[in-house]
């Protein structure tokens, strides 16, 4: 009599395939790619092994590196269009950007001998850094959400970082930042996102941070009521926000220069004034979407890539994304609680612009958007309007431009701020900036247990700080 199949069937296609990708994305071993696979399944149920994950691999397209045998001749090409967005990428960080975006697996060295014989000046550039160490530990994952923000070409951008796991929660550019609602919306949205808020949120100050800490404080009263009467928000002082700080500095080297260079060619070249109402608009129309979808995949990146392993750091270390979703694995735990806009200020330009810019863009076919084609569609938009006849409608769309950029929110009065002394300064020497009134030691923190993970990237770069 023959024995039936004694294997467990495996996870539907629907469900596993996109898991498969995810984690081979992140360059796991296929032993790891299990592992994490199966966390999310029932496995009384379903089954998962190394030769199955080969064959859905092979069905998918997802080839080791030594199937692709990658050369000098295949690569160029792809590192030539990886060169057009980040002239300054290094070795470790194309390894990642190849495995992601094009599902290339390439090693290291290969990389590096390339770079080497067709860039050698930018290579040994590379090489000299330079940094300050300041030891800073956390309780676990969103113990503290730090946020901060920059601007440049009058676009502004804003990050949300958990430094537990060294996570960006949002990466945002839009075209103000002095408004507190918008700034609240991107906490809200990180936490419908995340499925939760942190126990502290931290900030410089600033009134476009009120509301936020405001939202926060209440929201932790509403989920703890022993902490009426205190703010749970914090405010740094004497340069003590450094994770956004060191978070705008690795932007500033592996992201800024490419795209900042041809955002200056318009500028330089006079094909851009800020100053002028409908050019402005022609431009936060077209740039704002661009480079939040170029910001939103360097972030995917930043958050899905391993940092080299450092004897010095006291946070775990690994893949922030895999941190962020599985604390246990890492000695901790996860600390988050749970808990439609009409105003200008959330719209990319006035609805009667937006209309207009959308059927000009229409009749030129809808070109992509992209680092050679930005200014040759905005002037090609710009050229449009300026040939239409004068309608009150548009003027008013212009004159409307910046409406609800600034406004104030008062901050919420008569609460016991933060304390800084023992809560900060750990008997470690440790600095934490988190919600526990009694955070635990480093002892009690298990270490990383760490997964096998090819072609480790190290996207951390050494910030650049002045005396």
């Amino acid at each position: 009599m023959p024995r039936g199949n004694q294997h467990k069937p495996l996870p539907p296609d629907e469900d596993l395939h996109p898991l498969v990708e995810y984690y081979w994305r992140l360059g796991f071993s296929d032993q790891s790619v299990v592992a994490h696979v199966l966390d999310h399944f029932d496995k009384s149920q379903y089954g998962f092994s190394v030769k199955s994950l080969q064959r859905v691999r092979m069905k998918l397209g997802l080839r080791g590196t030594r199937q692709q045998q990658a050369s000098f001749e295949t690569i160029a090409p792809f590192v030539q269009e990886i060169r057009e967005r980040f002239p300054t990428m290094g070795a470790r960080q194309m390894v990642t950007t190849l495995r992601q975006d094009y599902s290339l697996k390439v090693p290291e060295a290969t990389i590096a001998r390339f770079l080497k014989g067709t860039e050698p000046e930018a290579v040994e550039l590379r090489k000299a850094r330079r940094f300050r160490r300041k030891r800073f530990w956390s309780a676990g994952v969103m113990d503290i959400l730090t946020i901060d923000q920059r601007k440049r070409f009058g676009l502004w951008l804003h990050i949300g970082l958990d430094p537990f796991p060294g996570r960006i929660a949002w990466l945002k550019i839009w075209w103000c930042n002095r408004n507190p609602r918008l700034i609240n919306s991107y906490y809200i949205e990180a936490g419908r996102k995340i499925g939760g808020i942190p126990l502290i949120t931290q900030s410089d100050r600033g009134t476009e941070n009120n509301v936020v800490a405001n939202c926060h404080t209440v929201t932790r009263h509403w989920l703890d009521p022993s902490l009426v009467g205190t703010l749970q928000h914090r405010w740094c002082v004497e340069k003590t926000n450094i994770k956004p700080e060191i978070a705008w500095s690795q932007l500033r080297r592996q992201f800024t220069p490419g795209f900042e260079s041809h955002l200056d060619f318009g500028y330089n070249n006079g094909l851009y004034n800020p100053d002028d109402p409908l050019e402005k608009l022609v431009f936060r129309w077209l740039a704002i979407p661009w480079l939040q979808a170029e910001l939103d995949a360097w972030t995917w990146r930043f958050n899905s890539s391993p940092r080299r392993a450092d004897k010095h750091k006291l946070l775990p270390q690994g893949i922030p994304n895999i941190i962020h979703a599985k604390p246990h694995l890492y000695g901790s735990q996860d600390f988050k609680e749970w808990v439609q806009p009409h105003s200008p200020v959330f719209q990319l330009v006035p609805p009667t612009f937006a209309k207009q810019i959308t059927t000009l863009y229409q009749t030129m076919g809808e070109p992509a958007v992209s680092c050679l084609t930005f200014w040759k569609i905005y002037q090609d938009l710009l050229a449009l309007f300026r040939a239409l006849p004068d309608d009150p409608q548009l003027a008013e769309a212009l004159h409307l431009a910046d409406e609800g950029a600034n406004e104030e929110v008062q901050f919420l009065a008569g609460l016991r701020e933060l304390r800084h002394g023992d809560n900060v300064v750990g008997e470690h020497g440790y600095v934490y900036y988190g919600g526990l009134e009694n955070p635990p030691s480093l002892d009690d923190q298990g270490s990383d247990a760490g997964f096998n993970v090819e072609n480790i990237v190290d996207l951390r770069e050494y910030a650049d700080f002045s005396d």
